[in-house]
């Protein structure tokens, strides 16, 4: 599924931005400290309930603000699904999928698989077998749901596999 809208509001510096968005590839162009970071931020936490700089949640909610909401549009082949997220200062979460509530972060995340690739990401590519092993091991089994069908290969089995392979 592509993110096709993003409606983001006291998420971070952004007081409120609405994004129209292409299902294939965006540019995010700006000055420094215009919130670009923030965007992409904001499409992370959406997909996985939490964000990327920092763990506090009050540091992600603009300031003197109750609460962030993030809403994203996803297109698939078939069919459009709406997705939000509702975070307050103590930390509660209200997901929102097809405008019904009482739903699960894992749920967006299976909705919105992504794979976050940090400067500190690039390690891996430098770092040699080791780094990758222990870092990147899994990541395809849980970035892709389609990867890993029911019953196929367990990821340790796999990580045991890619070591032979290694070899």
């Amino acid at each position: 599924m592509s993110l096709t809208r993003l409606l983001i509001r006291d998420f971070r510096n952004i007081e409120t931005a609405d994004l129209a968005l292409s299902p294939g590839f965006n540019f995010l162009v700006g000055a420094n400290g215009s919130g670009k970071t923030s965007v992409l931020e904001a499409i992370y936490t959406l997909g996985h309930g939490r964000a990327f700089r920092s763990l506090q949640i009050g540091r992600v909610i603009r300031h003197e603000q109750e609460a962030f909401v993030l809403h994203g549009r996803l297109q698939g082949e078939e069919r459009e699904t709406a997705i939000g997220l509702t975070k307050d200062k103590q930390g509660d979460s209200k997901v929102r999928i097809d405008g019904t509530d009482g739903h699960k972060v894992a749920e967006l995340a299976h909705l919105m698989p992504m794979q976050l690739i940090t400067p500190e990401g690039f390690t891996l590519l430098n770092g040699g077998p080791n780094t990758e092993e222990h870092s990147s091991t899994g990541d395809a089994f849980t970035t892709n749901p389609d990867f890993s069908p029911p019953g196929a290969i367990s990821s340790d089995c796999s990580s045991s596999a890619m070591r032979r392979c290694a070899r």
